[in-house]
């Protein structure tokens, strides 16, 4: 990772290198933040603890100024042996910060946004796939499997010595594998039950017996799949583990990414890139699709999702071209087909943006999914994108259609590296005589080429076109701002208790003094407004565990200021969207945030169990009760003296800005 570091230390002004944990194996994970680290402020910065923590406790460490902007996270390499992800990754980062000085675009985003970039989840498998040869995709993890009282003793071995592990080929009349007629270099796997005169083989990587137990491979170092230890649908639903590990969360790599998620509550996009096939996932996997709410569907699907097809060239649904007709596709789906979901939604998903639920048979895919957890856990737009398929990649690939497709994509692309690559990424077969399966071939594709982008042009083509894509959801960003900010004197009087204000309903009567005192009472109104395309949240975000509305404070000395209207901070909800949202017509939110946490509270009060109804004012600040994009906010405070006033809207994910009050 010596070119993020020199990013840090070259850019450090909108470039910073963290460290947000270790490996099993004792590996950095590193993130780089890209953000103007001059611009930005957060809520702890502004507002003091009343109760301060005592000396030495850091359990609640300071905010920096880049989490009070909206948050873009991007990461790769989850599986080691996927290291296209990780290739783009590192181009997205150049194009930030290279573009920072010269494309007005990009500086903007730079500046009003925060990206965090992990280039490798995974080191410890991206390390064996890419410098010892392995292809490796799960984590790795120091164990005894064998029980023999020795650690990873017993792994994949190097049997020719090229610097590869490549695979053995042996007669064997058991094996699943014939020769394929046309490349003697590829094998074509049988069906299971599929008869053949030809000679059969079997194939394997290559592997032998190191510690004399009859078994191969049996106790490497390799680990658990870290795309299935995340706490989202990890349980089965007879409560029993269906994800990897002994436990969510589990593995130090997973554990550290949903640490800096915990701490880091102003990501509103996330991508994470895997390898192969061409397209990408939004969510669900581990559920169906009934479990988003449907502006959250047409947000993914409508806008994020179109634009991806029309960026990888595929054919956009023509529900897509046409929401506004989403009532007569569903009708024409009830006549062809068998997808529940699909009807209901009014459209089949195309091949290139999809869900990884099996929406036919009505089955989860996997448990324990990260795209899953940080939507539903974290109210995060976040999809998963498979990079790399050779037929849309590589220019003027032939397109392959039937039964043999695959032997046939197989047969180009070997051709292909054939004559762009000079054959140098498929090791020849030579004969090889394995210590326990006797005489028999070593060879194939090089692991790091075999299902990711190829070098040059393929895989530039393949970052340029993903870079695009988060280019454009980041200008999807929410942004909040404080559009007008004003404080006008009304009076002055000696005492702020005895300030003559009374209220009914929205009506507020002031009775004005008649003398100067130490106080004054100031009328402060505020208005606030989201200039993003998307909401503050998706549309069930502010009701997560973690997550809150939108919020405004008037802010100065606490002992110098009295609210006679208003409290310190007014609760303004989810500041929504500018953009109309295609296909979608109910409301952004289900119920206001408040009055759903009420109704969780009321479920768990067993019956007959006596409730106090507490006076409204107890409940806290005050709830703004104003929709839409724009915010209208008003306090009648008494202030000592001239201490000074500033307003501060605090958006979780949709930033924090600070305004100084001028009082007239």
């Amino acid at each position: 990772m010596k070119y993020i570091k020199n990013v840090a230390k070259t850019y450090p002004n909108i470039a910073k290198l963290i460290e947000i944990g270790k490996s099993n194996m004792g590996r950095p994970i590193y993130v780089l933040v890209i953000s103007n680290m001059k611009t930005g402020t957060t809520i702890d910065k502004l507002v003091k603890l009343r109760n301060m923590r005592k000396e030495g406790v850091k359990n609640v460490p300071p905010m920096k100024p880049y989490q009070g902007k909206p948050g873009h996270w991007i990461c790769g390499s989850t599986h080691g042996n996927e290291h296209t992800g990780t290739e783009v990754c590192l181009y997205i980062i150049d194009k930030l910060v290279s573009g920072y000085g010269s494309d007005l675009k990009i500086k903007q985003i730079v500046d009003d946004q925060t990206f965090y970039i992990c280039p490798a989840v995974n080191p410890d498998g991206l390390f064996n796939s890419i410098e010892k040869g392995i292809s490796q995709r799960a984590n790795s993890m120091k164990k005894d499997d064998d029980g023999d009282g020795k650690v990873n003793e017993d792994g994949f071995d190097d049997l020719n010595r090229d610097g590869y592990i490549t695979q053995f080929r042996y007669k064997d009349q058991k094996g699943r594998y014939v020769i394929d007629d046309v490349d003697p270099r590829l094998t074509v796997r049988l069906g299971r039950n599929e008869e053949t005169k030809k000679q059969r083989y079997s194939v394997i990587m290559e592997d032998k017996d190191n510690d004399g137990d009859g078994k191969r491979g049996e106790d490497s170092e390799r680990g658990i799949d870290l795309n299935r230890n995340f706490p989202e649908g990890w349980f089965k639903e007879d409560g029993m583990a269906g994800g990897s590990g002994d436990y969510p969360t589990s593995s130090p790599e997973v554990h550290a990414i949903a640490e800096f998620f915990t701490n880091h509550r102003n990501i509103l996009m996330a991508q994470f890139y895997h390898t192969s096939g061409g397209f990408t996932f939004r969510p669900l996997g581990t559920a169906p699709h009934n479990k988003l709410h449907p502006k959250d569907v047409a947000v993914f699907d409508m806008i994020m999702g179109k634009k991806y097809l029309e960026i990888i060239g595929e054919e956009v649904p023509e529900a897509w071209k046409k929401p506004e007709s989403l009532s007569k596709f569903k009708e024409e789906l009830k006549e062809k087909s068998k997808n529940k979901y699909a009807i209901a939604r009014g459209y089949e998903l195309p091949r290139g943006w999809r869900v990884s639920y099996n929406e036919t048979r009505d089955r989860r895919y996997a448990y324990g999914m990260a795209m899953d957890w940080a939507y539903m856990q974290y109210g995060i737009y976040s999809i998963t994108t498979e990079l790399w398929n050779p037929q849309k990649d590589i220019k003027d690939f032939p397109q392959f259609d039937g039964a043999d497709a695959r032997i046939q994509r197989e047969r180009a692309l070997l051709k292909y590296q054939d004559e762009k690559y000079g054959g140098k990424l498929f090791v020849p077969w030579k004969k090889f005589k394995h210590p326990e399966l006797g005489e028999g071939e070593i060879g194939g594709w090089i692991p790091k080429y075999r299902s990711n982008a190829l070098p040059g042009e393929p895989l530039l083509g393949v970052c340029e076109k993903h870079w695009q894509f988060e280019l454009f959801r980041a200008g999807l960003q929410p942004e909040v701002v404080i559009s007008d900010a004003k404080a006008r004197v009304l009076y002055t009087t000696n005492n702020a208790n005895t300030a003559g204000v009374s209220q009914k309903g929205d009506q507020v009567t002031i009775k004005k003094g008649k003398s100067k005192g130490r106080y004054k009472i100031i009328e402060v109104t505020v208005k606030i407004e989201n200039k993003g395309k998307l909401a503050t949240h998706i549309a069930r975000g502010a009701q997560l565990a973690g997550n809150r509305e939108d919020v405004v404070w008037l802010i100065g000395e606490r002992d110098k200021i009295t609210f006679l209207q208003g409290t310190p901070f007014q609760k303004l909800g989810v500041l929504e969207e500018t953009m109309k949202i295609p296909g979608y017509s109910g409301p952004s939110f289900s119920a206001p945030p408040q009055q759903q946490r009420m109704q969780r509270m009321r479920r768990y009060v067993p019956p007959g169990f006596p409730v106090r109804r507490w006076p409204r004012q107890m409940f806290g600040p005050k709830q703004v009760k104003q929709t839409g994009p724009k915010r209208e906010v008003k306090w009648l405070i008494a202030v000592e003296g001239n201490t000074p006033l500033k307003i501060v809207v605090t958006s979780q994910k949709g930033g924090t800005k600070v305004k100084n009050l001028s009082i007239q």
